[in-house]
């Protein structure tokens, strides 16, 4: 990569794609569609795929109209945009309506206990991924990876952990966006069979705050804003139970930013829940997430704003923090372990062992030795490095200092 360019200026998309895209904008003027994004259309694929229609979520099929009304009227999908998206959309559909399909038929699944779950949470670049990769070392610890979180039913086994089909599944996923945006795998590490964030389970039952990383949807995030989240995440409670059923762990290890937005919501459905909060100049960790949601969205669309992108990015993040501080006015210190990133990065293994400390868990003798061998496997910008800045997004660094102050002088975090 040139020196000069930023990570987003070096994304290309395909000629191929190019092409396809053009000739789907004509398509579009001349009143035809690659792909029917209708309610109808989509229950309809899922009914051809699985026999399932009955889908009993009322909570989850009012988020779907939201969102599919957001997309037909804002996010200007392109014709790849608007296939990968109904593409997309079954699959969760799919996901739901076999989920439902699989707790009808065994009951159990619900007497499953969720026992002291620990949430990893933090801005974007807070160093999440990190500790999330480390905690999974702990043989105890039951950590969701990537091919059972994109397809979770039937519920996996122990025994076939390693060789479950699906992986094949996310493999192939993760092929395909080195394809089309490798940019991706400087900003995130992919592994089909690692650990990943749990807010594909929220994408079930199309209550995330991640479909606005895919394309431009306002109104779908000011709606999800405005919503009580106990159902969203009863639901989701539902899906590690089903995930726990027949492969279980001793406790949960999980990790999203988005848990942030709704922490009142994660305690009621989780009241013994434990609370990573990993903090950084929250500058870095902006111009960061702007930076990847331009170049995911530029799978969705040819038309994206910078500025508009740095806006909305900067108003989600800032809602996230705003919300996280005021639920944590009132809950049990003791529920939370706060982490500074660049102590984190002099010195991972002792925050770990700290947060183990703060939490009263067993750490395995073994541990300390595969965490330092994933260290030595995994060193920072091990995919190239990701660069990025504000100015790109028309963002104003004294004007977002002003706006974080609070919560940087709360958690003492220095701007780097």
């Amino acid at each position: 990569m040139s020196r000069n360019k930023s990570t987003i200026e070096e994304f290309r998309y395909l000629l191929p794609a190019q092409l396809f895209n053009r000739l789907g904008a004509v398509l579009d003027w001349l009143g035809l569609s690659f792909a029917d994004l209708s309610e109808e259309s989509l229950f309809s694929a899922v009914r051809y795929q699985t026999g399932l229609s009955d889908w009993e979520n009322d909570f989850g099929r009012l988020a779907l109209r939201v969102l599919l009304k957001s997309l037909e009227k804002e996010s200007n999908l392109s014709c790849l945009g608007r296939i990968r998206m109904k593409r997309e959309c079954t699959r969760l559909l799919v996901n739901s309506l076999r989920i439902q399909e699989d707790i009808k038929r065994n009951p159990e699944i619900l007497d499953v206990p969720i026992h002291r779950p620990l949430f990893i949470m933090g801005l974007p670049r807070t160093g999440t991924t990190l500790l999330h990769n480390l905690l999974a070392q702990d043989p105890a610890a039951r950590v969701p990876v990537r091919w059972e979180l994109l397809r979770p039913s039937p519920p996996p086994s122990i025994e076939t952990r390693d060789t479950d089909s699906r992986i094949k599944y996310a493999e192939n996923e993760v092929r395909r966006l080195r394809i089309f945006a490798p940019q991706v795998f400087l900003i995130h590490p992919l592994n089909p069979t690692g650990p990943d964030e749990c807010i594909h389970l929220f994408k079930n039952g199309f209550a995330s705050f991640s479909f606005s990383m895919l394309c431009n949807i306002p109104q779908y995030v000011d709606w999800l804003f405005q919503q009580n989240m106990i159902p969203a995440y009863s639901y989701y409670c539902k899906q590690l139970q089903l995930l726990q059923w027949r492969c279980p762990g001793k406790y949960w290890v999980l990790k999203s930013p988005s848990h942030l937005f709704s922490l009142d919501a994660l305690f009621t459905v989780f009241p013994d829940a434990c609370v990573v909060q990993a903090h950084r100049d929250p500058l870095k960790a902006v111009a960061s997430f702007c930076s990847m949601v331009t170049i995911i969205r530029k799978m969705y669309s040819d038309q994206e704003d910078l500025k508009q992108i740095g806006e909305s990015c900067l108003s989600l993040l800032s809602m996230a923090l705003d919300r996280a501080m005021k639920t944590r006015e009132t809950a049990n210190t003791h529920r939370f372990c706060d982490v500074n990133y660049q102590e984190l990065i002099d010195d991972p293994i002792g925050i770990v062992k700290n947060i183990y400390r703060c939490f009263g868990y067993d750490m395995d003798p073994h541990m300390e030795i595969d965490m330092k061998r994933w260290l030595r496997n995994n060193p920072q910008h091990k995919s190239g490095v990701h660069r990025y800045s504000l100015d790109q997004f028309g963002l104003d660094s004294y004007r977002m200092k002003q706006r974080f102050a609070g919560y940087m002088e709360r958690f003492k975090i220095r701007a780097e």
